[in-house]
C-alpha cells in the first residue's frame, strides 16, 4: 500500500495512471473553485475571496505545462528516449497532494483565520501583536500538512521522473531539482501575468 501512494508508476498501467491524472486535474480543480483556493504555483495553495472556475482550471492548466516542459527539457537530457507521455504522468499524478490541501479551507477557515491574525497586526508596533493558543496551534497543523503534502507530492514526481528517464546520478537529481524550481517561477509568473 506504500508503495501504491509514493510510486504507483511501477504498479499501474500507462493509460490509468493518464486517465486518473486527467480526472484528479478536474475534480482538483473544482476543489479550488469549491474552497475557495487557488493553485498559484506547482506545489502552491493560495486562499482567495472567491475563485471562478475558469480560473482555477487555467491556474492548473498552467502548473502542469511549466513542470511538464521543464522535466521533458530535462528528461530528454539524460536520456534521449524520454517520451513526454512518461513525463506528463508523474506530472498529472503528483499534484494530488497539493489539490487535498483545498480541503483545509472548508467554509473558508484558513483564510478567514489568516484575515483576522493579518488585522491584528500593527505594522508600526509589531511586538503588540498577539495570536490565541489556538490559532497558533490551528496554523502549525495546516503548516505540516502543507509540508506533508509537498513532500508527498515532490517524491511522486521524482520516482515518476526517476523511471522515465532512468536518471541514476546526482547530476541527474540536480537536474530535476532545477526543473522544478524553474517551472515554480515560471507557473507562477505566467499565472499572475495571464490568469489574476
Amino acid at each position: 500500500m506504500k508503495k501504491l501512494f509514493l510510486n504507483p508508476f511501477e504498479k499501474i498501467s500507462e493509460t490509468k495512471l493518464l486517465l486518473f491524472g486527467i480526472a484528479i486535474t478536474l475534480i482538483g480543480s473544482y476543489l479550488g473553485y469549491m474552497f475557495n483556493g487557488r493553485f498559484i504555483g506547482i506545489f502552491s495553495f493560495k486562499t482567495n475571496n472567491e475563485v471562478i472556475l475558469t480560473q482555477s482550471i487555467i491556474d492548473n492548466g498552467i502548473d502542469l505545462f511549466s513542470i511538464t516542459l521543464f522535466l521533458f527539457f530535462f528528461g530528454r537530457i539524460i536520456n534521449k528516449k524520454t517520451r513526454f507521455i512518461d513525463i506528463l504522468i508523474p506530472s498529472l499524478v503528483a499534484r494530488l497532494p497539493i489539490y487535498l490541501l483545498a480541503f483545509t479551507n472548508t467554509n473558508n477557515f484558513i483564510a478567514d483565520l489568516s484575515n483576522s491574525l493579518m488585522s491584528n497586526l500593527d505594522v508600526k508596533n509589531p511586538a503588540a501583536f498577539h495570536i490565541e493558543t489556538a490559532d497558533l496551534i490551528i496554523l502549525l497543523v495546516f503548516a505540516a500538512i502543507s509540508i506533508g503534502s509537498l513532500v508527498w507530492s515532490v517524491t511522486l514526481l521524482f520516482k515518476g521522473f526517476k523511471i522515465a528517464t532512468n536518471c541514476k546520478t546526482l547530476n541527474h537529481t540536480l537536474l530535476f531539482a532545477t526543473g522544478i524550481i524553474l517551472a515554480e517561477v515560471l507557473s507562477q509568473t505566467l499565472i499572475y501575468l495571464i490568469n489574476y
